[in-house]
């Protein structure tokens, strides 16, 4: 959290290239981390689950290699044992300086010598007689012998006490030195093969065969098997004892001091577990007969060996393609940002007051649509910046001409009243009126200085001006008022109807030289002012009636200027939220309708009014 409280302002400073590129590269990496840990979980399970199907074959090879001398060994001593000659040999009284004996010595002597030859992995054969009558005969590693030399041995005990058992193999032991002579020792570690011979007469046993075979011998073939070189291949028997040489420093162990436990003696394994604190694979393949297993154990970390590089060689590669994206990206986003910085540099001109500015659009992307939205708001701003310094000019004109019209009121109020009281002296009533309307005409126009007046206080101004309109016009119109009372409570721009009245007079019932009627209509429509001025004059042209609509005056005194002026200053004051309708045909009329939004007068204009 604190990190991240850190780390955030840090962030926020930088430009946006090295956001993008920073947070495209966090992407990227973290897509690359997960997938490339998911690629990597599957080729290493996949290159294990290979692996511990072909070590095992390799293994059952092994095996097969070894089966095959075992099974060779178990055949020689069943050629031996099933022979005639030798049952016939082993089962009639020897006589001593008989022919009986040449003949043991030129035939039965050398069948074992002759299997020796044959079979060098051999080690030794012995042949224990159970005939008393014949006398040993033996050699370097062969021989007849007498049983009474094994009779009480108790390794030999078990096969010979148990009738039912015919053969057997024996565990690892020192080979078995009958003769007492200097050049022989019993060192050899072998592994031997007893086979009861039968009496071919009574079926009882006549003598066993033993065939001694040296460990070295036996499991040579480990020595050349391909499994070595990237992991531990020897044979354990049952006792699980090692009992081949091939791995240095393991002959003799038992299997827990390798860290290996729960191996069957009957049934394979093939599984991962830690052995010497390292993840391997170990295999187990058991061996009939001997009742040896041979075990294989191999590090997981040489059967990943080959994913191990091709995950180095792919994140070179995956290194280089990041690289070579995040310098494209950079290019690419420093590409678009540029045509942004253009956006900007625009903005800033706008800033410091240019309106005249615009962006060039060459495409139709995101960063075109802005750049055209932009040029839109600039013509837009220009527009309306134009719109109100024209507003501002009429305001400040009308300013004037209050200003002008209030040159010494005092004086033109003092004035009008020493007329009213000149004309009531002389009795003349219509100067009277005329004073009046006069006075209460120009002190509604005055307004204090107010841009802003009641409705209310625009209808009396138009009365006061009709009436001394009628007395100049010898009462050739009549005025009409239509109002609806709640009207003249709201607030509107100062002096708004009265220029249009004077129109409709001078532009519309002069003209007709003859009896007019204007009419002055206000009233509320759904929450707005509606003001019309309605005469029955001559009616305006279809040139001019354009000309007015579009807002241009012929000249600066005229109605297209008074509708001008009007326009501009409801603009001012009630934005877009106002209309002025023009309506006219020529020998009929005119009409001019006028609405904004119905708004009361603030404490300030209250104020401003008392």
């Amino acid at each position: 959290m604190k990190f991240t409280k850190r780390f955030t302002p840090f962030f926020h400073n930088w430009n946006v290239i090295s956001k993008f590129v920073a947070i495209y590269v966090s992407i990227l990496l973290v897509s690359l981390a997960v997938t490339g840990y998911m690629l990597y979980r599957q080729a290493a399970n996949s290159a294990i689950e290979q692996s511990q199907t072909v070590l095992e074959q390799n293994l059952l090879q092994t095996k097969e290699s070894i089966k095959e001398k075992v099974a060779m060994t178990e055949n020689i001593s069943q050629i031996i044992a099933f022979d005639s000659r030798m049952q016939t040999f082993l089962d009639s009284d020897f006589m001593i300086e008989s022919i009986q004996l040449q003949d043991y010595r030129d035939n039965i002597a050398p069948i074992l010598d002759n299997i020796m030859r044959q079979n060098p992995y051999i080690h030794s054969i012995h042949v224990y007689m159970g005939n008393p009558t014949i006398p040993e005969l033996y050699g370097g590693y062969d021989g007849f012998y007498s049983m009474k030399r094994i009779r009480e041995d108790p390794q030999y005990r078990p096969i010979l006490e148990n009738h039912a058992l015919r053969s057997v193999w024996r565990d690892l032991h020192k080979e078995k030195v009958l003769l007492v002579r200097p050049d022989l020792t019993a060192d050899a570690d072998v592994l031997s093969f007893n086979r009861k011979v039968y009496s071919i007469r009574n079926y009882e046993v006549a003598g066993m065969v033993e065939i001694e075979i040296t460990a070295k011998e036996l499991f040579k073939t480990l020595e050349d098997s391909v499994s070595t070189a990237i992991g531990d291949v020897f044979v354990a028997d049952g006792g699980d004892r090692i009992v081949s040489e091939n791995v240095p420093n393991a002959y003799g162990k038992r299997l827990e001091q390798l860290g290996l436990t729960g191996l069957p003696l009957e049934g394979g394994v093939n599984r991962i577990a830690t052995v010497g604190g390292e993840r391997s694979i170990v295999i187990s393949i058991p061996l009939q007969g001997p009742g040896l297993r041979v075990v294989g154990v191999f590090p997981l970390a040489h059967v990943l060996d080959k994913v191990y590089e091709s995950i180095r060689t792919t994140i070179v590669v995956l290194a280089l393609a990041l690289l070579l994206l995040s310098l494209l990206v950079y290019y690419v986003t420093a590409k678009l940002l540029s045509r942004m910085k253009v956006l900007l540099k625009a903005m800033k001109q706008v800033r410091e007051g240019s309106l005249d500015v615009s962006v060039p659009v060459v495409w139709n992307d995101e960063f075109s649509q802005m750049a055209l939205s932009f040029n839109h708001m600039t013509e837009r701003i220009h527009g309306l910046v134009e719109t109100v310094y024209k507003a501002e000019l009429l305001e400040k004109e009308a300013e004037v001409k209050a200003l002008e019209s209030q040159i010494n009121p005092h004086f033109l109020y003092n004035t009008l009243a020493t007329i009213s009281w000149v004309a009531r002296k002389a009795k003349a009533p219509e100067v009277v009126r005329i004073s009046d309307s006069l006075a209460k005409f120009y002190r509604l126009v005055l307004n204090k200085g107010s841009s802003e007046t009641l409705i209310g206080n625009e209808l009396d101004m138009v009365k006061a001006y009709l009436a001394i309109q009628k007395f100049r016009f010898e009462d050739r119109f009549d005025a009409i008022f239509e109002v609806d009372e709640r009207v003249r409570e709201f607030i509107t721009v100062k002096n708004i109807l009265q220029p249009l009245v004077e129109n409709a007079l001078v532009h519309g019932i002069e003209p007709k030289r003859a009896h007019g009627t204007i009419f002055i209509k206000a009233r509320l429509e759904a929450e707005q002012v509606v003001l019309q001025i309605v005469d029955d004059g001559v009616g305006i042209g279809g040139d001019r009636l354009r000309e007015l609509r579009e807002g241009r005056p012929v000249d600066s005194q005229g109605s297209g200027y008074a509708l001008a002026n009007i326009i501009g200053r409801l603009r001012m004051m009630h934005g877009d939220r106002h209309r002025l309708e023009l309506f006219s045909r020529p020998g009929i009329g005119t009409v001019i309708t006028i609405s904004f939004e119905a708004r009361r007068r603030t404490d300030i204009a209250k104020a401003a009014d008392r």
